[in-house]
């Protein structure tokens, strides 16, 4: 999933058409193979979703470094796109924190908005062969997150501050696909949209001025 671009070149079109007709390939033998409940995993290859998309083995790993990551969700990419969408908003002059909220819900409407998207990342949530790459997803993020919002923190202890952005970030869409997890037939975007909000008015009661807010709180705490 990459966000439109005009600009982008013809070579880029002509590979992202193909990167999509190997998801597309792989998807169906998967299903001919008998799915998640059948077996379809283990019994689809690498080589046979090279022979369906007319590509070579060779040229399958320019794509996709494993199996899993057509079939399922290359994480990889999807962390790629959301540092471009993050990126892009730390361009236009957002702040740290604003633009990795907003470049994140961006990405991930985006990313929900595309039935593909959608119903690889319905197969990985149910599967046992995506827990672990579900948990890497989730540290590459955070990892990703915090070396691009880092040179951008002003505050004293960029670091730190990145680390928490970080983590606040990354959970929106967890969150978010975890209650759509639950019932996959609703609308992803949806449940992002619910996750952002929550998220909001959980930082209005932490930011609530005298002695209701957090920081007043804390204080018989010595905290």
């Amino acid at each position: 999933m990459t966000p439109k671009n005009p600009q982008m070149s013809p070579a880029e079109r002509r590979r992202e058409r193909q990167r999509r007709l190997i998801i597309e390939a792989a998807t169906e033998l998967f299903e001919a193979n008998g799915g998640e409940e059948g077996g379809g995993y283990a019994a689809t290859t690498i080589e046979q979703v090279a022979e369906n998309s007319d590509i070579s083995v060779r040229t399958f790993f320019r794509y996709f470094e494993t199996k899993d990551d057509v079939i399922y969700l290359d994480v990889r990419r999807a962390v790629e796109d959301q540092r471009h969408f993050i990126e892009r908003r730390l361009d236009e002059g957002l702040s740290p924190e604003n633009a990795a909220l907003m470049g994140t819900i961006e990405q991930a409407l985006v990313f929900s908005a595309d039935k593909v998207n959608r119903k690889r990342l319905e197969r990985g949530l149910t599967s046992t062969n995506f827990t672990d790459r579900r948990a890497a997803w989730r540290a590459m993020q955070r990892e990703m997150l915090e070396e691009l919002l880092t040179p951008h923190i002003k505050a004293e202890g960029p670091a730190r501050r990145a680390k928490a952005i970080a983590w606040l970030t990354s959970a929106i869409f967890d969150c978010a696909i975890s209650a759509w997890q639950q019932d996959p037939r609703s609308d992803l975007r949806d449940r992002i949209k619910a996750a952002v909000k929550d998220l909001a008015d959980a930082l209005c009661v932490i930011n609530l001025p005298g002695n209701e807010g957090l920081e007043a709180l804390l204080k018989p705490l010595e905290f």
